[in-house]
């Protein structure tokens, strides 16, 4: 799913630099167009099948994401790291998809000082708020903590989104992700990452993500991973209760 992400976002960052609409026919006038003016000797280059790339299904070869780049810089980029941001290029794909070593490089591009508290050892939650806190007091996420049920209508951080009391901007959704994967890998306050992360998915992911093309791929992909975690979770609790209540029985019978 990360690959067809990462192709749909590179066709559409073709579209945002070739200043047009992201549809096949769309990308190929203006590209041709710009190849021309751009690359004086690229008469002779093969005929890009764009429409085999507008919904993510096919790959770009290197060559052709090779000569895209020379008529529009920093396109393959997209594919490679991720959309731009306010910041430059974000590392969607290693915070969505890499090891965890390389999700946790993701708090450096970040933050230098988020690095810094990692590097020393600080508890996962520290580093959390050092994110939230600046758009989401934490006080009022713990208020929420038990009350919403899982339910994304109880969720602080959608309703707060929703209302427009708070706008996430691309660095900061993408390294909440990076946390995200890393209390997933390490149990860490998983509980509230959890909340924030679905209350992230209510809206925030379209309104950074519907012009790339990607949204709904995020949306789902995230989705998944974190009800597969909520399911280990309960047959985690359930196989404790289970091994308890033998034990209460053998006991018993002593």
């Amino acid at each position: 799913m990360i690959e067809t992400m990462q192709v749909a976002a590179w066709f559409h960052s073709v579209a945002m630099e070739a200043e047009c609409k992201p549809t096949a026919y769309a990308v190929e006038q203006r590209f041709d167009a710009l190849r021309m003016d751009r690359v004086p000797n690229s008469e002779d280059w093969p005929a890009i099948q764009w429409q085999r790339y507008a919904d993510g299904g096919v790959t770009p070869g290197a060559e052709t994401m090779q000569r895209v780049e020379e008529v529009l810089p920093t396109t393959r980029s997209t594919f490679l790291v991720g959309p731009k941001s306010e910041s430059g290029i974000a590392p969607l794909w290693l915070a969505l998809g890499g090891p965890l070593d390389g999700v946790r490089s993701v708090l450096n591009w970040y933050d230098e000082r988020l690095w810094e508290l990692h590097l020393a050892g600080a508890p996962f939650e520290r580093m959390m708020y050092a994110v939230t806190d600046a758009v989401f007091p934490r006080e009022l996420l713990h208020e929420f903590l038990p009350k919403w049920e899982l339910d994304v209508k109880r969720n602080p951080v959608a309703y707060a989104i929703d209302k427009g009391h708070v706008e996430i901007e691309m660095d900061r959704f993408i390294v909440l992700v990076a946390l995200f994967r890393i209390s997933l890998e390490t149990g860490s306050a998983f509980p509230m990452m959890d909340m924030v992360m679905t209350g992230l998915l209510h809206k925030a992911v379209y309104d950074l993500f519907d012009e790339w093309g990607i949204a709904r791929h995020v949306k789902i992909y995230l989705e998944i991973i974190r009800d597969q975690h909520r399911e280990a979770v309960v047959k985690g609790f359930e196989a404790l209760q289970d091994k308890q209540a033998s034990r209460t029985t053998k006991h018993s019978r002593w």
